[in-house]
């Protein structure tokens, strides 16, 4: 093995031992309320084993680090557009349903408007389906 391979791979094992640590600790929240949740289990999973093996996973490795480290996620401004957390968070808390008419929701909708000075704040904000987020806005 040349020298800079194994200094590339000393730099490697530790962003590995960081992420796994990371994850271990976040990992109960990370399942409740992150989509990507079985992705990033994989990748943690492939570089315990094998480690990293080229460029696309070493700044992988460096997003997935990154994520980690700002979970949970603040989310945007307070009356900015809702993260993607926040959304998320909303649908969950409302069971994936239309708090109007009990169908699928598909969309979160702010109580009192952005425009009107409503917050992203969890109070402020439920599920809605389609055709109901259409009824409410008047389309």
């Amino acid at each position: 093995m040349k020298d800079t391979d194994l200094k590339k791979s000393m730099k490697h094992r530790a962003s590995i031992q960081r992420l796994i640590r990371l994850f271990q600790c976040k990992k109960a929240e990370l399942a409740a309320g992150y989509q990507g949740y079985h992705e990033l289990l994989g990748f943690v999973d492939q570089c315990q084993r094998r480690g990293i093996t080229d460029r696309g996973q070493e700044k992988a490795l460096d997003n997935w680090i990154d994520l980690l480290e700002r979970w949970p996620f603040v989310g945007g401004a307070p009356t900015g557009p809702l993260s993607h957390v926040q959304r998320q968070r909303t649908m969950a808390r409302d069971g994936f349903v239309c708090t109007m008419c009990g169908r699928p929701a598909d969309e979160v909708h702010h109580k009192n408007s952005r425009f009107k000075g409503g917050r992203n704040k969890a109070a402020n904000l439920t599920a809605l389906c389609v055709e109901c987020h259409e009824k409410v806005h008047g389309r």
